[in-house]
C-alpha cells in the first residue's frame, strides 16, 4: 500500500522541538524501521515548496498528482483533498478544556482543526484512554462516525539504550528538573512557587531548579535526566506528557500533578493532589516510593514500544 505522511512537524523550530515534533520524527523512524511491506511518502517542508497554504492546498496538490491509499495526519490538520483512507493523530484537548490558556487566534484554528478531524477521518488515533472517553464525548456531538483508537507512545529512541555511568556536568549541586514548553498550560509558576517553599527547608537550601523550555540537546537532557533528583511535572492538562516517560527510562524518578499523570504511567509516578502534597513530595524526594529501577524500567520498554505502535497502526491501514 502505498501511504502519505504529513511529517510537517520535523519542520519545527529549534526551541519548539517538544512533543509533537519528538512524536513525529520517532514515529516515522519507526515506520521506515518496522515495516517493510508498505511504501511511505514522507511530506516535508524541505521537500515540498512553498510553504505557503502548504497542509491545505500544498499537500492536496501532492495527493491528487498520485493518489496513495492512506493518509497519516500527523498534526491534526487534513489537506483539502486526500485520495484514500484518513487516519489522524489527536494530540490533546488541552485547548478545549483550558481555553483561557490559549490565544483565541490558536484557539480557533484548533478547534476548527478537531471538528473537521472528527467529521472526515476514518480513524483518529489517541494517545491514552483518557483522551479517548474526552474525544468520544464531543465526536457525540458531531455525530461523528470516526473509529477512536488508543496506541501509547514509544519510549524515544534515543532513550532506550541501558543507563551509562552518571556524569553530572552542573558541579556537585542537586537539582530539580523542568522539560517542557514555555506556555500558561503547563503550570510552571505553580513549579516555582513549590520549589520555592521547598528551599527554604534545611537541607535545600542548596537545590537548583532546571527548567528546560527551549530547545536542548538530546544528549545533554539525556544526562540532565539522570543527574536530577526528579522531574518535576504540574501541567493543568496532559494527554501523554513525554517528557515523563523519557525521565523514567533514564531512571529519574518523576514528581507531578494529578492533573499532569495520564492512567497508564500513574503507577510509575509520585503524584500530588494539591500543592502542599506536592511540596511534601519535593521535600521528602530521597525516600519516594516510586524510583524507577531495572525491573520498572523494562517493564516501560514493554508497555510503551514505538514496534507495538507501528504492528497496530498497520493493523488499522485495511
Amino acid at each position: 500500500m502505498k501511504i502519505s505522511v504529513d511529517g510537517g512537524g520535523l519542520g519545527a523550530k529549534k526551541g519548539e522541538r517538544f512533543g509533537n515534533y519528538t512524536f513525529a520524527d520517532n514515529l516515522i523512524t519507526a515506520l521506515k524501521r518496522y515495516d517493510k511491506k508498505n511504501r511511505y511518502f514522507v511530506y516535508t517542508f524541505d521537500k515540498l515548496r512553498p510553504r505557503f497554504a502548504w497542509s491545505k492546498i500544498r499537500l492536496s496538490i501532492e495527493e491528487y498528482r498520485e493518489k496513495k491509499d492512506v493518509f497519516l495526519a500527523l498534526n491534526q490538520a487534513i489537506p483539502i483533498y486526500t485520495s484514500g483512507k484518513i487516519i489522524s493523530f489527536c494530540h490533546g484537548l488541552s485547548y478545549y478544556f483550558y481555553s483561557n490558556h490559549y490565544s483565541f487566534k490558536d484557539y480557533s484554528r484548533l478547534r476548527n482543526q478537531l471538528d473537521e478531524m472528527l467529521i472526515r477521518s476514518d480513524v483518529v488515533v489517541v494517545s491514552s484512554q483518557k483522551v479517548k472517553e474526552e474525544l468520544e464525548f464531543i465526536a457525540a456531538k458531531l455525530n461523528s462516525k470516526s473509529k477512536i483508537v488508543v496506541l501509547p507512545f514509544g519510549i524515544p529512541f534515543d532513550m532506550l539504550d541501558k543507563l551509562k555511568t552518571k556524569n553530572l556536568k552542573l558541579g556537585n549541586k542537586r537539582y530539580f528538573l523542568f522539560v517542557g514548553r514555555n506556555q500558561p498550560i503547563k503550570n510552571i509558576g505553580f513549579i516555582k512557587r513549590a520549589f520555592g517553599r521547598v528551599k527554604e527547608i534545611d537541607g535545600f537550601h542548596d537545590h537548583g531548579l532546571v527548567l528546560i523550555t527551549d530547545n536542548c540537546l538530546r544528549i545533554e537532557l539525556r544526562k540532565l535526566y539522570q543527574n536530577a533528583d526528579a522531574l518535576l511535572t504540574a501541567s493543568f492538562y496532559e494527554s501523554f506528557n513525554l517528557p515523563v516517560l523519557e525521565a523514567l527510562s533514564q531512571g529519574c524518578p518523576v514528581i507531578g500533578l494529578e492533573t499532569a499523570i495520564i492512567p497508564e504511567l500513574k503507577k510509575y509516578v509520585n503524584t500530588a493532589a494539591t500543592e502542599e502534597e506536592f511540596v511534601a513530595l519535593l521535600s521528602g524526594v530521597r525516600h519516594l516510593k516510586k524510583k524507577p529501577d531495572e525491573k520498572s524500567v523494562n517493564q516501560l520498554k514493554k508497555e510503551f514500544s514505538w514496534r507495538r505502535y507501528v504492528e497496530k497502526l498497520v493493523k488499522l491501514y485495511r
